[in-house]
């Protein structure tokens, strides 16, 4: 990630991208994974300075030896509206103080298993360089932490820096190189690999036909056709039944509320979200949820 954020400075020949190791010791150096030292540049700063915080777990045995103070800031960014990151096994550590609870999280495949078993109110993935919940985004790490970067340099410094940035760290823009889900890899078009992605990838954010399809370079009516052809369903439909599918999961996993899962989903009002919930599954999501217990 630092290699990405410099590369997108020196893009704009200013300094406009600065990380920082912090922690709760900052006189005590830091042991990465492959053995190198590593000195905090300061303790806790208050939360609000950041624009993210990133966390980047070590092996799985180790993680229970991490700062306590270290976690409890973390929680303290979270409720102060910090957007934080789980990064690798930093993922872990979100979710063992419930940061990630009733969350999607894109998990590494080697992890996937035991993440599952231990955070049962999470909904982990595989196959996806990062997962945008919101205030809350998850990458399972190694290459995937650029596209991460690229994604979040994009959104502060705009296209024409992401790109630059993806060019000098020799990636592909909006071709992602890491291995996707089996029913991804198996669509032929890379334009609507990329909406499907997307779709995923931002799926309680908001997101419409049009800005899909500006992302994928197409117009809706191309767009449309595509996934008309493979799915046979236009775009909007199929964004409304990957949300559907995701409800189904808060219904069964949680204790929220039809009416705050509709609105987490970007369903107008309640109403909307249960006439869509049984259209798609023949039954309202109450008697849905009933049925799960």
């Amino acid at each position: 990630m630092l290699e990405a954020l410099r590369y997108a400075a020196k893009a704009q020949d200013k300094l406009a991208f600065k990380i920082s190791l912090i922690s709760e010791f900052p006189d005590i150096p830091i042991i990465s994974n492959a053995g190198i030292i590593m000195r905090p540049d300061s303790t806790h700063a208050p939360p609000d300075s950041f624009n993210y915080l990133a966390v980047i777990g070590g092996e799985l045995q180790y993680l229970d030896l991490g700062y306590q103070g270290d976690k409890a800031y973390l929680a303290h960014a979270h409720h102060a509206g910090v957007p934080l990151i789980g990064i690798g096994t930093g993922s872990f550590v979100l979710a063992q103080e419930g940061l990630l609870n009733e969350r999607r999280a894109s998990i590494h495949p080697f992890h996937l298993d035991a993440f599952r078993q231990a955070f049962p109110l999470v909904y982990a993935e595989q196959g996806y360089d990062f997962i945008d919940d919101g205030d809350v985004l998850t990458c399972p790490g190694g290459i995937s932490t650029l596209t991460l970067a690229t994604e979040l340099i994009r959104a502060h410094a705009g296209d024409d820096i992401a790109s630059t940035t993806c060019q000098r760290l020799s990636l592909v823009p909006h071709e992602i190189a890491t291995p996707r889900p089996a029913n991804l890899a198996l669509i032929p078009d890379s334009r609507l690999r990329r909406a499907v992605m997307l779709i995923e990838q931002f799926l309680t954010r908001p997101l419409t036909t049009a800005g899909l399809a500006r992302e994928v370079a197409l117009s809706e009516r191309q767009l449309n056709r595509l996934f008309h052809a493979e799915f046979g369903k236009t775009a909007r439909e199929f964004i409304r039944s990957a949300r559907l599918r995701y409800a189904c999961w808060l219904l069964k996993n949680s204790q929220q509320s039809v009416t705050d899962i509709a609105q987490r989903m970007g369903f107008s009002d309640c109403a909307h979200f249960i006439r869509h919930f049984q259209t798609e599954y023949g039954c309202t999501p109450g008697v849905w949820r009933t049925s799960q217990s």
